[in-house]
């Protein structure tokens, strides 16, 4: 224990103080002993499963001005949900002291995610003459590695995966001293204790020589960066990469592939390794100079940038020069970077090692080391199993990765900062809702999972898990659940699931309930409408709000596949007030991966062909589909052999993508409607006719005359951008017109957007812009993304409302 502070002096009052929030691993402890120094505290501080707990003792007015301060000057990291404070009895204490942590049963703290460097480390990391000079492992209670590492509650060293280093002296005394910046930072190491860099290679067979995959050829190291490698392998790393190598590097979370962003031959060779032809590939740039060359950047955009979260941010695309075949100018990334794409996904260095990397380079491919909608490989072994094809050297480590987590993904529209992807550095921050909580499980949906918890206030969204569609994603979340229900000492007496009864997560879900019986309540909340309460709660909002839930796919309440909902909502219940009219999904989910099968949906329910008039324009408009294939699809569509009824938006894009040529088959989730996007060069003024009439009660949008319109663009020859443009300004224009129908007629004015189809971000843009000069306030996610990635934190406030009703489950 550490002890000093003001002693003597007759003590007026005490009181005890119990900190909660994410304030462990964040330096709350050595804050809160420099505090009790310059107010003249007597007493302690110590690290619990509660939180972080005083006992103080002072003059009233001494005790008042810490209390406040504690909450008004807190570190950088520390997110404070409350403070509370009871009076006691004085003790008499003589100074200050930090005391041995130690957990308690049934309670639970909050904890800190993995954070960049900070400028302190970076500028002790980047000075020759510091003993961390260079150390890729350098950190402080201000930056570095917490959740990745962290194996339980309270977070101290025995506890993370750093128990395995035993700090030098040097470094113990760091830790131990309570006015040192590594005061208790769990991580804290250097190069003489720590953790190490090493490069793993493959050997030839024939030689046992090192050969390097470069590209498509081989190439052998010289002798000189061998040996140069063997003490320090960054310098081969480097070597590698700006000749033309492919290899993962273990980072803070797991690895990544890197490759040199400026090289065409070695960026192709990547897709075709990774059998990802058009995906774009996320870059990291040296510094944020480098960006600026490649991308328009604005001042929100370069805050998340260079913020202790680090994401991806997605920004506009400048027109730049194209890579060559050799070691071009690094600050020129190949065009197959992000091919028909407006948006470059960019990141800064956040790792230190990531420093290393960028010492004479300029841009790197930095994308997940995985399978599609798998985990991020987090070690070498299981690099090795899953990766053989695409790299077989790797720059690695022997700190043990916990918890893997990839990098978040956001942009900026609309004024503020939105995520797509919601993972490292933002994960597991929790959520303060500010409402009366159950203890509830949330599971999620297929695609984009993540899982919530709520308990005492607070929603616990995970991190991204991916898609719920194989094994190993399918190990991962349980193994996920099972963590933060200890850490966070949640036991679920409700458990939220999608209506989907074939998901893996609704399956779990219920296996969940089985294994409880009647301990647990399980309650079905459907998709859209999970999208809009999620909505709701992050906006504080509990009267009615129309809900617009545009997305591709969500299970509806009649069995048909939903996805242009115009909802009456609020947290307990939803009236579907009106949709995009239904039509057939030839094929269920190869529709979605061959986005002509709708548009020859969406054309023969415009009644633009009939019998084999609908083939010849498939033939005319799909010239790359083989005959075959088109006449079955045809068939399917006439009959209704093998389709299932949608109002999706999101087939919607992708029918008109298909329709102009930029799109007929895609290979990741959204790319039709991404490269649709991209076309767009400004607004149009042209709007396409669309159909808006009351069915049953509801509002239903006909896009027949929207699909005869683009139709008929395509014969005169017009340009594929003006289309494009045209038909997102008739998009904003229904859902404009439908909002304002529906705000009339229930005299409701907040508006919550949600669904995957809003990362689209002119449609996003375009749409806000017109509901609110409609006077209508417009609500969007903040914290959680607008796709499937914010549906459990909707599932959890449905289900949580519900039960506090006293509804009864839907199973």
């Amino acid at each position: 224990m550490e002890s000093g502070g003001p002693a003597g002096g007759r003590v007026a009052m005490a009181a005890r103080l119990v900190i909660r929030g994410v304030v462990q691993g964040v330096g709350m402890r050595p804050f809160v002993y420099r505090l009790a120094h310059l107010h003249g505290i007597s007493g302690w501080v110590v690290n619990s499963s509660r939180g972080v707990i005083i006992e103080a003792e002072a003059p009233d007015e001494d005790l008042d001005a810490f209390a406040r301060a504690l909450e008004e000057e807190a570190p950088p990291l520390a997110r404070i949900g409350s403070v509370e404070r009871e009076t006691i009895e004085p003790r008499g204490f003589s100074g200050f002291e930090i005391r041995k942590s130690h957990s308690e049963e049934e309670e639970s703290t909050l904890i800190c995610p993995d954070v960049a460097i900070c400028p302190d480390c970076l500028a002790e990391f980047l000075n020759p003459s510091d003993r961390r000079h260079h150390y890729p492992f350098i950190n402080c209670t201000n930056c570095g590695p917490r959740y990745s590492i962290i194996e339980g509650t309270p977070y101290d060293r025995p506890k993370t995966s750093m128990k395995h280093f035993r700090m030098c002296d040097r470094c113990q005394h760091e830790y131990d001293d309570p006015l040192d910046r590594r005061f208790h930072a769990q991580p804290n190491a250097c190069g003489a204790c720590g953790p190490k860099l090493d490069l793993a290679l493959p050997v030839d067979p024939a030689d046992g020589t090192t050969e390097l995959v470069l590209g498509r050829s081989y190439a052998r190291m010289p002798e000189d960066v061998a040996a140069a490698a063997e003490g320090d392998p960054v310098v081969a790393a480097r070597w590698l990469l700006k000749k033309g190598a492919i290899i993962g590097v273990r980072g803070l979370g797991g690895f990544h592939i890197a490759a040199n962003a400026g090289i065409d031959s070695t960026v192709r060779a990547l897709r075709e390794k990774k059998d990802r032809p058009a995906k774009p590939f996320a870059i990291m740039c040296r510094n944020i100079d480098v960006v600026r060359e490649l991308a328009h950047v604005n001042a929100l955009e370069e805050e998340a940038l260079e913020s202790p979260w680090s994401p991806i941010v997605l920004l506009r695309k400048k027109e730049i020069g194209e890579g060559g075949e050799g070691v071009a100018d690094a600050r020129r990334i190949s065009p197959a970077i992000a091919p028909r794409n407006s948006y470059l996904g960019v990141m800064l260095p956040y790792a230190p090692v990531h420093h290393l990397l960028f010492d004479d380079l300029e841009v790197l491919i930095m994308t997940s080391a995985n399978e599609a909608g798998e985990p991020i490989v987090s070690d070498v072994a299981e690099a090795r199993e899953r990766l053989p094809g695409i790299t077989r050297t790797f720059l690695d480590h022997d700190r043990d990765i916990v918890n893997r987590n990839d990098d978040s993904i956001v942009f900026v529209e609309a004024g503020h900062l939105m995520m797509s992807r919601r993972s490292r550095g933002y994960a597991p921050y929790p959520i303060e809702l500010g409402i009366e909580t159950r203890e509830v499980l949330a599971c999620g949906t297929e695609l984009k999972n993540t899982f919530t918890l709520l308990r005492d206030g607070w929603a616990f969204v995970s991190p991204h898990v991916g898609d719920l569609a194989n094994q190993a994603t399918l190990e991962f979340y349980e193994e996920t659940v099972d963590k933060f229900m200890d850490w966070f000492r949640v036991s679920p007496t409700v458990v939220a699931h999608d209506l989907h009864p074939d998901y893996l997560a609704t399956r779990y879900a219920k296996r969940f309930g089985a294994r409880h019986d009647a301990a647990v309540e399980l309650v079905g909340v459907q998709h859209h409408h999970a999208h809009i309460a999620s909505v709701m709660l992050e906006n504080g909002v509990k009267e009615p709000v129309i809900g617009l839930a545009l997305d591709g796919t969500g299970y509806g309440t009649d069995g048909a596949i939903w996805g242009c909902e115009f909802l009456l909502a609020d947290s307990l219940d939803f009236e579907r007030a009106g949709y995009l009219n239904y039509v057939p999904l030839p094929g269920g989910d190869a529709a979605i991966r061959h986005p002509y099968r709708v548009a020859l949906s969406h054309l023969h329910a415009a009644g633009v062909a009939a019998g084999g008039d609908l083939t010849e324009l498939g033939r005319t408009l799909f010239p790359d589909v083989p005959e075959g294939e088109l006449d079955l699809v045809v068939q399917q569509v006439e009959k209704r052999v093998n389709c299932i009824d949608t109002s999706s938006a999101g087939r919607l894009f992708d029918a008109v993508s298909a329709m102009i040529g930029v799109c007929s088959e895609i290979s990741y989730e959204a790319q039709a409607a991404i490269e649709l996007e991209s076309l767009i060069e400004r607004p149009s003024d042209s709007v396409y006719p669309f159909g808006l009439a009351e069915v049953d009660g509801r509002l239903v949008v006909d896009a027949a005359p929207i699909v005869r319109a683009v139709l008929d663009d395509v014969r005169a020859g017009a340009e594929r951008r003006d289309i494009s443009a045209a038909f997102h300004g008739t998009v904003v224009r229904f859902c404009r017109d439908v909002a304002a129908r529906l705000s009339e007629a229930r005299r409701i004015k907040h508006v919550a957007l949600a669904g995957g189809v809003f990362q689209n971000r002119f449609l996003l843009r375009s749409l806000v812009g017109a509901l609110e000069e409609d006077g209508l306030t417009v609500l969007l996610h903040k914290e959680v993304p607008t796709n499937d990635g914010g549906v459990s934190l909707g599932q959890a406030a449905v289900a949580n409302a519900r039960t506090l009703a006293g509804w009864t489950t839907s199973g």
